[in-house]
């Protein structure tokens, strides 16, 4: 900032705009924060810390204060927490409208230009139709020469006119692909967990409501459902570092990622719980997957960034639970949160399955 006020030899100093000063004290904020946390400079922390300097969003300065008070503390994890509970749940939906609000500006000035070619065309036609009928009364060589060139007029300006209208409908054609193609980055942005790529809570809620619809619609399917949880995850962070917790996060997230399907739905739950929606499977298959991927986590040698220290293995105990008929999602959601409860109560590093017998 301070090489964008520096002056050129010879500037004259203009009087100072109070709205563009009060813009650059969050912005000039906001960059300080990053340094001060050792945060990435990425597009979301910078519009995290942002948000809190600016004032506009109360819940988020109400919670983000105690982080950045002195002896506070923030982390690249709590900052991801935070924008997905205090600004992506909000910002993706207004961010959406905007972006259909444009689109459809967009196609509004293309539609414009269209009529008005339209328009154009038929007063070519209306043009022709005149000098036809002039041309078949049999005119004078004077009234065959003035013929001649008005048509010739017309047709250069009709032929202006489109090449005008080309290069307009190639513009506009490029300017509503990019507004499309954020559109659909804003539309997944929505329902996607910004630290792991997996698709976040309300994605989550959503996709098992529509997996118990169309289990209620066909009484020969159904599904099962994964809940997973890190082992002392909190231990790993107050050992190791959030940024470490960070690593553990994301690596999960991609073995989950890589051990699901298009018909199936890996989710970032909370914090360090994670959740799996798996289609057409019994629970004999919910149970294999979830124990593939304890198997895989523990195997995984795991090194922390910068100093090369080896840690020691980091495990996740899973509950499963297979949907059954007439229930409500919340209820196989207990089913699993109570199997994850098993599994971390009697030694952690396990898989505890719910069958369908009743109470389980």
């Amino acid at each position: 900032m301070a090489e964008m006020q520096a002056m050129m030899p010879g500037q004259v100093q203009q009087q100072s705009d109070p709205g563009l000063e009060r813009a650059r004290i969050p912005a000039e904020a906001a960059w300080e924060a990053l340094g001060r946390y050792g945060l990435p400079p990425s597009p979301r922390n910078y519009e995290l810390l942002h948000s809190f300097y600016s004032g506009a969003n109360p819940t988020l300065r109400e919670r983000l204060a105690p982080c950045l008070a002195p002896g506070g503390t923030l982390t690249e994890e709590l900052a991801g927490t935070l924008y997905e509970s205090c600004i992506a749940d909000t910002a993706p939906g207004a961010i959406v409208l905007d972006g259909a609000s444009r689109l459809a500006d967009a196609a509004g000035r293309l539609a414009e230009r269209v009529a008005g070619s339209r328009r154009a065309l038929a007063g070519y036609a209306d043009a022709l139709t005149h000098w036809s009928g002039r041309l078949n009364a049999r005119p004078t060589e004077d009234e065959l020469m003035t013929a001649l060139v008005a048509l010739i007029g017309e047709t250069e300006q009709a032929q202006a006119r489109n090449r005008l209208l080309e290069e307009q409908l190639s513009v506009s054609a490029g300017h509503i692909d990019r507004l499309h193609r954020d559109l659909v980055e804003a539309q997944r942005a929505a329902v996607t967990d910004t630290l792991t790529g997996l698709a976040n809570r309300k994605a989550f809620d959503q996709f098992l409501r529509d997996a118990i619809t169309r289990t209620r619609a066909d009484s020969g399917s159904t599904f099962c459902l994964i809940m997973l949880d890190i082992d002392h995850f909190k231990g790993l962070n107050d050992r190791h570092g959030h940024r470490f917790g960070d690593q553990v996060l994301r690596l999960l997230g991609r073995l989950l990622s890589e051990k699901t399907t298009d018909r199936d739905l890996a989710a970032r739950y909370g914090g360090e719980e994670f959740a799996i929606v798996l289609g057409e499977a019994g629970i004999g298959a919910g149970v294999a997957l979830a124990q593939l991927v304890c198997d895989r986590l523990r195997g995984q040698r795991l090194v922390k960034r910068g100093s090369g220290e080896v840690v020691a293995q980091v495990t996740i105990s899973a509950g499963v639970a297979q949907y059954r008929s007439g229930e409500a999602a919340r209820d196989v959601i207990e089913r699993a949160d109570r199997a994850l409860y098993e599994a971390k109560r009697t030694g952690r590093d396990r898989v505890c399955p719910r069958p369908q017998a009743a109470g389980a």
